[in-house]
């Protein structure tokens, strides 16, 4: 409801006031020593309802603007908090997700706290805006054990390229896989001695790699040989040499 709409209706209510016929009834004062006060007892105990348009027009006036006041004060809530149903087409409206959804375009796998450190958001806003992009179908979730990972829902990426992603931000398995699309079948004491780790280091990690199918382990007596199968060796590929 705008200014002027609320210009018409104080309008309209004192024109209701000053019309001929429409003013309340006369009312006559007499002495109350000209009738003796009524017993207790004659007195109604439940009082009379009276119609809304028998009430005098003063009640009504302040009846009518003060639900005026309410509806405008409801109406600026509404309008301040920016309400509107939100689709795939207009999800990215919003300043604060559109800068999320970037996010996640340019850091494909990126986890919660990721993101939070990437777009410097709280992570209650954070959740509320991945929450839209996910319902709108703007962007996907994968989830393992540690945490959840984020992906342009656009057909981007396959399976295969999520799991990728997601472990090519560990900085070490990113190094092992490294070492593995130069050596292929290279053992845990090669890859550890390339790369300055443990033993143990490279274990830990082949058996997350392993959980996603990254890599396939190969065993023959006490040798170990890490192996990635080919539909990975290619996400690999062109993922390491960016």
């Amino acid at each position: 409801m705008t200014l002027w709409h609320v210009r018409i209706l104080f309008l309209i209510l004192v024109l209701a006031l000053i019309t001929p016929g429409t003013a309340a009834q006369e009312y006559h004062v007499r002495s109350a020593y000209a009738s003796p006060p009524q017993p207790l007892s004659s007195i109604p105990s439940i009082p009379e309802e009276i119609p809304v348009w028998e009430l005098p027009l003063g009640i009504l006036f302040i009846l009518v603007t003060g639900c005026t006041a309410e509806l405008l004060v409801s109406i600026k809530i509404w309008a301040a908090l920016g309400y509107r149903r939100v689709t795939r087409s207009n999800v990215l409206a919003q300043v604060v997700r559109s800068s999320v959804f970037s996010a996640i375009q340019k850091n494909p796998g990126i986890h919660l706290q990721g993101l939070a450190r990437e777009t410097r958001i709280h992570l209650g806003t954070l959740r509320h805006h991945l929450n839209m992009l996910t319902l709108t179908g703007k962007i996907t979730v994968c989830q393992d054990a540690a945490s959840l990972r984020f992906y342009e829902n656009s057909g981007t990426y396959t399976e295969t390229q999520q799991m990728v992603l997601k472990h090519l931000r560990n900085a070490t398995r990113k190094q092992i896989l490294g070492v593995l699309v130069k050596q292929p079948s290279a053992g845990r004491d090669e890859i550890a001695g390339l790369l300055g780790f443990t033993g143990a280091t490279i274990t830990w990690h082949m058996k997350l790699l392993e959980v996603d199918r990254i890599i396939t382990i190969q065993r023959s007596g006490r040798i170990v040989r890490y192996v990635i199968p080919d539909n990975v060796n290619c996400c690999l590929n062109d993922y390491l040499s960016t």
